[in-house]
């Protein structure tokens, strides 16, 4: 228990001391830092106390709910409340393709009875979360693009966990009848929505007063719909604060954001401490294989969508649009909090790092270069 503690407080500092370098040079130098830990830790052979399993559990119920608050207090209701048809649509067009396309070149690549159809569904929903946060940094101008991206980002990961919720208990996808499987979601998801609304109503009074316990009744609420409900937390949190925002003063707003920047910095320190060079020498085709598959699918609806005149989006907007990466640290968080217990968990992880690594390293400072060109 002492060398987890003295490892997590090692990443913090090294976040906080890392702090003041722009994104596009701290995150790859936090990756690498935690590389060579990683590295260090699997060569001398330390014990960290630290399980798969622990770390997947913490990293869920303590620290998604932390982004998830600094998502919905981003996103503008105003904006979003006047574009919302084009929020939901294109992005539940692009979660269904990405899923659906991710899964079956997964499934027929690898063609191997360790790997099931469910499995690669479940790589595609984890692929299909988009978290534009990282993208949104770059693009603080055009508004109109920034809030169809994140609109898409609280949409799709609201998909995502509840459709993971119903993936990741089943045995096979045998077990879950398509009728069943949608109902099951509808359930969910509304089950959700609802208990958001009746939890914003409760918290209205109280943040009115004491608008600083907006996270402690946000992580209480996100643990009660977990635990207590047997529902997302993930939809329940992000609804209710989304709800909440006009309410929430610009005084809480700055220590959150920061809090979740940390975080977020830390999930990237965790993914370089959880690479191991087995996943390139073993797994490159399939990490490869979903880089192709995820940008494929977004590139197909988007530029169609984009040939569309009504569209708010100007031309610029528009071409821009499909080239920004979507995987933030939601989706990283996402990733590293996959139960152990999925089947083909190790193959699931490397396709999703393969994806985040492509954008991190490669397709983020591509369309950074090409933004600072202009």
């Amino acid at each position: 228990m002492e060398s987890s503690w003295l490892l997590g407080l090692g990443a913090i500092t090294l976040v906080v001391a890392a702090a003041r370098l722009e994104l596009l040079v701290r995150h790859p130098l936090l990756l690498l830092l935690g590389v060579v830990v990683g590295q260090a830790v699997t060569g001398f052979g330390w014990q960290t106390g630290v399980t798969a399993a622990d770390l997947a559990r913490g990293i869920y119920f303590l620290l998604l709910p932390w982004l998830m608050v600094q998502g919905a207090l981003h996103l503008s209701r105003r904006r979003l409340s006047r574009l919302w048809p084009w929020v939901i649509v294109p992005s539940s067009l692009v979660f269904a393709v990405t899923v659906t396309v991710v899964a079956l070149i997964l499934y027929f690549s690898i063609d191997h009875p360790g790997f099931p159809l469910l499995s690669a569904v479940i790589a595609g929903v984890l692929l299909a979360a988009a978290d534009p946060s990282w993208s949104s940094l770059l693009i603080p101008q055009k508004r109109g693009l920034l809030v169809l991206l994140e609109g898409e980002g609280l949409w799709g990961e609201m998909l995502a966990v509840v459709g993971l919720m119903l993936l990741t208990t089943a045995g096979s996808l045998q077990q879950l009848q398509p009728l069943s499987l949608s109902l099951g979601f509808f359930w969910l998801m509304l089950a959700s929505l609802v208990l958001a609304w009746c939890a914003h109503w409760l918290m209205r009074p109280l943040l009115s007063r004491a608008p600083r316990l907006l996270l402690p009744l946000s992580y209480l609420l996100f643990w009660g719909a977990e635990w207590g409900f047997g529902l997302s937390g993930v939809v329940t949190t992000a609804v209710a604060v989304l709800l909440l925002s006009p309410r929430i003063d610009a005084a809480s707003r700055p220590f959150i954001a920061e809090g979740g920047r940390m975080w977020a910095d830390v999930l990237v320190l965790v993914l370089g401490f959880s690479l191991t060079l087995s996943m390139f020498t073993e797994r490159y085709w399939v990490m490869g294989m979903a880089i192709v598959a995820c940008l494929g699918a977004r590139v197909l609806v988007l530029a169609l969508i984009a040939l569309i005149p009504s569209l708010p989006l100007v031309t610029d907007s528009r071409r821009l649009w499909w080239r920004l990466p979507v995987h933030g640290p939601v989706t990283l968080a996402l990733v590293l909090s996959l139960p152990v217990s999925v089947t083909a968990w190790w193959t699931i992880q490397s396709a999703c790092y393969g994806v985040i690594l492509f954008e991190l390293l490669i397709q983020r400072p591509w369309v950074a270069r090409g933004l600072l060109a202009r």
